[in-house]
């Protein structure tokens, strides 16, 4: 019944300011769906595909992305529990169709695989599906998803032109698979081709990426993966098809947990608005609350009917911010794909973002919780004035003396709890406890921080605007209440822009210092104009042509590629050390330069990434454990170096080892070192014509991969600053409402400045001023705040995302930038609120009440 005589017409009246109410809300929900539902349809897309390729297939062996010999299929041929085993290649090919994306080819052995997987054929030669060996004998032949060919307008019997390790090669298409199943998987960005076929025009020598297995019936699962392991050894992985999901959610746990973290401090900032917006509830219902009291209402009922009207407009504001979310999500889906692809190489493909019923469900209680804790704090100030007090006037925008007092309390409290936390654990549940009572120390103290800033702006408002300033600077020092949840708002805000700013300027910096010592080649000679793509290789033969070409001094051979290290996939880095140490210098963080280069060369000890160290906790000394084909490699740390190939680190170990651990001489890249004098043009000019026909060759230079790698840093900040900007948006709805709040208390005191002289103009300044001094205070606090986020910040980097030791460097530039951007968004902001004092009634504003 308060609901409806109370609330609804109080809604009505004020429609407006419900709408910003609702939009604080919206904001914060749609933020949290679309981060949260965008990243989890890229992990489902990744699974699902896994899934459907894996057809009928129990378990799968797999040794990271290096692969292993052909002689593995045998052994595991042999296990009495396995059925079926069949050996599979997966590449990534550019079909050369503008606007079409990357295609999945999967390499098979048509003769055993067709009892794992379905190539229903709805057109083309069906000889290719009832007699396999029509497919070997013509190495050319290719299956496509009937979804890529309708696309492309290809039918059975056309040519298609793939980019191979050979080169551009054209295969005939000899038939189209029925929609569905495996030819859904990749979004039907998919193509199959024999396995021998895909080994030659992949550079895989005579490798394998897995084996599909399918179990014999009544063994289990467990009994055949103890079996498997017993035949294979420990450098083999033997799981389920869905453990390559996990691997790779486990890969992308650090951005995964940047993200969310995020969206939770969004929504946090979004608790300011829905705060401001119910004390300007209480700040205008102070007569009807007394009426209420009066009348016999318990401080309880009154308490509630506050409570209530945040659930209502929780539940509201959440409905509209899931369905923008739901929407957005589909713009970060196809961004945080690219950069997923950018950075570990997963192939790319269309993502359609949709939330689970779970992620609704939380965001809706998200939205309702955070409405209800914002509101808290206004409902039991409603709820505890009794009837006298509520009648009168602004009595609730100061802060009692009990309430001084208890503040103040709780500050030193969490100032003690987030230093005893910060010296006691700096690594660990502590560590984010001391950040959390850092922010809530902050918090504590913004109204009386605000106050004092004021206090000292005060002079310098009165001497630029006599009247002007000094009314505006008043009613932000009488009003601490209503003055602080906008300033905590912006401080939030604030403090979140300097964090991810000062992370990106010392990741950048980090970057460039890292390129200059280490990736410091003239040119780099790949076999796919993407960086992040491996499965196409060189032979190891390359490297004697290329120093043999006229102007090139030195080339070293590197092989790189993902292996399961504790249950996640680690760059391995496999590089001639002496050679590298001879060229490029990488700064050492642990162990001896000269000493860790021998011993890792004579393949008595591995090189480590110091951010794979920091992750891990290791040191040198340290025995490491490396399953892989031929055995485990234990070998000890005698080198932790910086090297920022991979964001969970890598080791590094020395060519000589990989061979003869994995059997595999293949490379994916060469570094190219000129002789003095040398053209640049000229050389790449050189290499490309030595293979043109041959090898499909790739040759950058080092600015080229230097912006490349850049860009990727700038694509990972990029999402965090989509975040920043809507932060900003809910502080600036913050000070509208503030704003609102401040000119309905005011009402009379701005009567009856216009009843003595004021001009129009003069009450405008008065609210302009204000919401510029709110913006200041804001921004002061918030660089104060992030000064102490962006240590947080780095360590939690450093620990736990991606094991980078990053130097403090507070983002000047960024923190200036920001200043006249925010001072206008507070301009305009206060515009309307402005116009709303001068143009009401004179004659209702000196009213008594």
């Amino acid at each position: 019944m308060l609901l409806r005589l109370i609330t609804w017409p109080y809604v009505r009246k004020h429609a407006l300011r419900t709408m910003l109410t609702l939009a604080g809300i919206a904001l914060g929900v749609a933020v949290f769906v679309g981060m949260n539902s965008a990243n989890a349809s890229v992990l489902r897309a990744f699974s699902q595909t896994i899934d459907q390729i894996a057809g009928r297939a129990e378990l799968q062996v797999t040794s990271g992305e290096t692969g292993f010999a052909e002689d593995v299929l045998d052994r595991v041929q042999s296990v009495p529990s396995v059925r079926v085993a069949v050996p599979v290649i997966e590449a990534v090919a550019d079909p050369h169709i503008r606007g079409e994306g990357s295609l999945l080819i999967l390499g098979v052995d048509l003769i055993g695989d067709r009892n794992l997987r379905d190539y229903d054929l709805e057109s083309g030669d069906d000889a290719v599906i009832d007699d396999p060996l029509v497919f070997l004998a013509q190495p050319d032949s290719i299956m496509l998803s009937r979804a890529f060919a309708d696309k492309n307008h290809i039918a059975a019997g056309d040519r298609l032109t793939l980019g191979t390790a050979e080169g551009d090669r054209t295969f005939s298409v000899r038939g189209v698979m029925k929609a569905g199943g495996l030819a859904s998987a990749f979004g039907g960005n998919l193509a199959v081709m024999d396995i021998y076929a895909a080994q030659k025009m992949f550079g895989r020598g005579r490798t394998f990426d897995r084996i599909d297995v399918a179990l014999t019936p009544g063994r289990t699962i467990a009994e055949s993966t103890r079996e498997l392991e017993t035949a294979l050894g420990s450098g083999f992985q033997i799981a389920p098809p869905s453990g390559r999901g996990q691997q790779f959610e486990s890969m992308i746990a650090g951005y995964s947990l940047m993200m969310n973290a995020s969206s939770v401090f969004a929504l946090f900032i979004g608790m300011f608005i829905i705060y401001n917006s119910f004390a300007t509830a209480v700040s205008e219902r102070r007569k009807e609350i007394g009426v209420l009291r009066a009348l016999g209402a318990s401080r309880r009922q009154v308490r509630l009917l506050f409570l209530l009207e945040s659930a209502v407009a929780g539940l509201v504001g959440s409905l509209a911010g899931i369905i923008a979310g739901t929407f957005i999500a589909r713009g970060i889906a196809a961004s945080i794909g690219g950069l997923i692809h950018d950075v570990y190489g997963v192939a790319r493909q269309a993502v359609h973002a949709t939330a689970t019923p779970g992620l609704l469900a939380v965001s809706l209680a998200i939205g309702i919780g955070t409405s209800m804790i914002a509101a808290w704090i206004p409902a039991r100030a409603a709820a505890a004035v009794d009837p006298v007090r509520a009648l009168q006037k602004g009595g609730d925008v100061s802060l009692s003396s009990g309430e001084t007092r208890a503040r103040l309390v709780l500050a030193a409290v969490s100032a003690l709890g987030s230093t005893g936390c910060l010296l006691l654990d700096r690594s660990g549940a502590l560590f984010y406890a001391s950040y959390v009572l850092a922010t809530l120390f902050a918090m504590l103290l913004t109204p009386f921080l605000s106050v004092g800033l004021m206090r000292l702006l005060r002079p310098l408002l009165k001497w630029v605007r006599p009247v002007e300033g000094t009314l505006a600077a008043d009613s932000l020092i009488q009003a601490p209440r209503r003055t602080s949840g906008s300033v905590a708002a912006l401080m939030l805000s604030f403090a979140l822009v300097v964090a991810f700013a000062g992370m990106a300027r010392s990741t950048y910096g980090s970057l460039v210092d890292w390129m200059n010592t280490t990736l410091n080649p003239d040119l780099f000679v790949m076999p796919s104009p993407d960086i992040a793509v491996r499965n196409v290789r060189f032979p190891s033969t390359m490297s004697d042509e290329l120093a043999a070409l006229p102007g090139i001094e030195t080339v070293q051979v590197v092989r790189q590629a993902r292996v399961v290290f504790q249950q996640t996939p680690i760059m391995l880095l496999a590089v001639d050390l002496l050679s590298i140490e001879r060229t490029a210098r990488a700064r050492v963080t642990d162990g001896n330069a000269s000493d860790m280069v021998r011993a890792g060369a004579a393949g008595k000890g591995i090189l480590v990434s110091d951010n794979f160290a920091q992750l891990r906790r290791l040191k040198v000394g340290d025995l490491l454990e490396l399953p892989a084909p031929a055995g485990v490699i234990r070998l000890p740390i005698v080198g932790v170096i910086v090297d920022y190939s991979d964001q969970q680190g890598s080791i590094l170990i020395d060519r000589t080892v990989f061979q003869r651990y994995w059997n595999d001489d293949s490379v994916n890249f060469f570094r190219v070192y000129l002789a003095s004098g040398a053209s640049l043009a000229d050389v790449k000019r050189r290499i490309l014509e030595r293979f043109a026909g041959r090898r499909q060759v790739f040759v950058l230079n080092n600015g080229e991969l230097r912006d490349y790698i850049l860009k990727i840093a700038t694509q990972w900040f990029a999402l965090t600053y989509v975040q920043v900007a809507v932060a900003t948006l809910i502080a600036v709805l913050g000070i509208v409402n503030m704003l609102t709040v401040s000119i309905t208390d005011r009402r009379r005191e701005l009567g009856v400045l216009r009843a003595v002289g004021a001009s129009n103009n003069q009450i405008r300044r008065t609210i302009w001023m204000e919401a510029l001094c709110t913006s200041a205070l804001g921004l002061a606090l918030g660089y104060a705040l992030g000064a102490i986020n962006l240590y947080y910040a780095l360590e939690i980097v450093r620990q736990d995302v991606a094991g980078m030791r990053l130097d403090y460097e507070f983002p000047i530039g960024v923190a200036l930038a920001v200043m006249p951007v925010m001072f206008a968004a507070a301009f305009v902001a206060a515009l309307w609120p402005a116009e709303s004092a001068v143009r009401g009634s004179l004659v209702e504003a000196l009213e008594y009440e």
